[in-house]
């Protein structure tokens, strides 16, 4: 087990039973654990503070043995946390770049390598313009804080090629978890390559055109304060910007 505090038998009754059937604490209990799980980055586990993982992950719906892909992972953060919560009969695919795979010294290569807690973790690294997945082969992807990055110009993507091969690799009912960092309602996408945001309003109507279906929206991660016409690098927000939440389904 990943969990080694957890009881076996939880993970049966978890996989037996509708989640809403368990009893909330464990759930919680599950979650707590994946997040003190004390071979964690504490790169990652330093930033849960601000992300609130564990609200995010509940909002999600993760359970054990779940198949979910995290997308552009970016040193694992929510790999990590996904690990524990899908467990032993679970899977976490987790996505970079191809450039880090061609690097031997990459930290988080060398991290799942070597850490116990992620032997259920599968790395893949394709640039994200070539990237192709094995359809009907998962439960959910992630897409966290990058969905913008479909029109970074660096990353070359065509968008709708993208969109069409995460719905191909969900299964029918499947889940789009998306973060990102709010833009302006009327932004468009080109602010995706300049100030690394987007629009929840014109996320909505992406997803919707390439075939998701919006299910449920959280404010848990927006702040107020947030001067959402600057680049999200900028050093006085970095960190603290208001990022929406949207769960969509692959009908």
């Amino acid at each position: 087990m990943k969990i080694t505090s957890m009881n076996p038998l939880f993970y049966l009754v978890l996989l037996t039973l509708p989640l809403t059937a368990v009893q909330a604490d464990q759930y919680d209990d599950l979650i707590q654990a994946a997040l003190d799980e004390p071979g964690r980055l504490e790169r990652n586990s330093s930033r849960d503070e601000a992300r609130k993982p564990a609200e995010v992950i509940k909002f999600f719906g993760v359970e054990p043995g779940m198949t979910v892909l995290d997308i552009l992972a970016t040193g694992g953060y929510y790999t990590e946390i996904l690990a524990g919560v899908v467990g032993d009969t679970g899977r976490v695919i987790s996505h970079e770049m191809a450039a880090e795979g061609m690097d031997p010294d990459y930290y988080f290569a060398a991290h799942i390598r070597n850490s116990s807690h992620l032997d259920n973790v599968v790395p893949i690294y394709a640039d994200l313009k070539d990237l192709d997945l094995k359809e009907d082969s998962l439960d959910q992807i992630f897409l966290i804080q990058n969905f913008h990055d479909l029109w970074f110009d660096t990353y070359g993507v065509d968008p709708d090629k993208t969109l069409a091969v995460f719905r191909k690799a969900l299964k029918p009912g499947g889940t789009l978890a998306v973060i990102d960092h709010v833009a302006e309602d009327s932004a468009p996408t080109s602010v995706g390559n300049t100030i690394h945001r987007i629009s929840p309003t014109l996320t909505k109507q992406i997803l919707a055109d390439a075939g998701f279906v919006f299910e449920e929206e959280s404010d848990i991660l927006l702040n107020l304060s947030d001067d959402i016409t600057k680049n999200v690098f900028a050093p006085d927000i970095r960190g603290n910007t208001s990022r929406f939440i949207h769960r969509y389904r692959n009908p």
